[in-house]
């Protein structure tokens, strides 16, 4: 299965990562110890910008639920990794794509931003001097670029894509676009995108526009595919929309032990077997959150004593819940003080290209 995988990524274009080049800018960072970086596209584009250092980096906020999830983090992780070197941190906040797609008015949307969504971020490590917000709503300057997306790629384009497509997914993904490349309006600039592997579709839309339009001079962005932070039920992917299997940031801490406690586990059926054959590491939702997050310089000898079968699935739990109430901890903490911050509205708000421009 992990070979046909494999496969697919290579038809599609996607390349394994060079950790040589990415050292370079923090080999210590856990994201590269640990090669928690699945997957990059636009090689060539990200190598130029990392010797170059004249990039920004760019990610986004999905506004349609009021608390972001833990599997959020890893793209956060990796957007703070690239922010130690680029001249510049977009977010993106997509409440046009989150009222077409999931019908969330923008004032409910701009509410959920301000109050949770922006002081979360922040509180995951985002540089606030460095990091500039923007609404879609808002935004005048993504207007030029969607209209030319949207003369630039066919119907055949989008289902190619998307499969199924609808108004609604034609015209978000038009923004997407204009949202990945706007910085551009400025100057030309390279762009880095972290994003999930199910975001790749946007990406490769976003290059093969850059590659037929004849209005902008573009450069096409590069984008690197984060490893999936899985449901706590094992599925791939955390989602909100499973609850019960998804931590949020902030969580109760009764609710976060019980949650970890009925957490998937590697580990064998009865402590017999697990003495036996020990934990699967591969399918271990507790382990693959602690690769993150957890920076205890013996967390691989733990891991390995799971592995070996000589800590027990329960007793290798209650170390995860121990880092992660630490880490909740350290959030709670920042969370109150950015979202005041917010509040009085000091942060890097902008409105449009021009706007912009005062922080390149």
């Amino acid at each position: 299965m992990a070979r046909d995988r494999e496969k697919t990524h290579e038809k599609f274009g996607l390349e394994t990562p060079d950790y040589k080049l990415l050292s370079k800018i923090d080999k210590n960072d856990l994201l590269i110890s640990r090669k928690l970086i699945r997957k990059v596209r636009g090689k060539e584009e990200l190598e130029k910008a990392i010797k170059s250092k004249n990039f920004y980096v760019l990610t986004g906020i999905m506004p349609s639920y009021e608390k972001i999830h833990f599997g959020t983090y890893g793209v956060i992780a990796l957007v703070k990794f690239f922010q130690k070197v680029s001249k510049l941190t977009m977010v993106c906040i997509a409440d046009v794509e989150s009222y077409l797609t999931r019908n969330i008015s923008l004032q409910k949307a701009k509410e959920i931003s301000y109050n949770e969504h922006i002081p979360a971020y922040l509180s995951l490590g985002l540089d606030e001097n460095k990091t500039v917000f923007y609404f879609q709503s808002e935004n005048s300057s993504l207007v030029k670029i969607a209209i030319d997306a949207a003369n630039n790629i066919t119907l055949s384009n989008f289902r190619e894509v998307y499969g199924d497509i609808s108004p609604q997914r034609i015209y978000s993904s038009t923004y997407q676009i204009a949202d990945i490349l706007f910085p551009q309006l400025i100057k030309p600039m390279y762009a880095i995108v972290p994003v999930g592997l199910d975001q790749d579709p946007h990406l490769r839309l976003t290059r093969d526009y850059v590659r037929k339009t004849k209005e902008f001079k573009f450069i096409p962005p590069s984008s690197l595919y984060i490893e999936t932070i899985p449901s706590l039920s094992g599925k791939e992917k955390m989602s909100k929309s499973e609850p019960e299997s998804a931590i949020f940031l902030p969580e109760d801490r009764n609710a976060l032990k019980t949650k970890i406690k009925n957490a998937f586990s590697g580990g064998g059926a009865t402590i017999e077997e697990h003495k036996k054959r020990g934990a699967n590491l591969e399918v271990d939702v507790c382990y693959k959150i602690l690769r993150f997050i957890d920076k205890n310089p013996k967390f691989e000898e733990i891991a390995e004593k799971y592995r070996k079968g000589e800590i027990l699935s329960g007793e290798f739990k209650e170390y995860a819940f121990s880092v992660l109430s630490e880490f909740m901890e350290e959030f709670e903490e920042k969370f109150k003080i950015f979202k005041d911050k917010v509040e009085r509205r000091e942060i890097n708000l902008i409105r449009s290209a021009e706007e912009l421009a005062s922080y390149l």
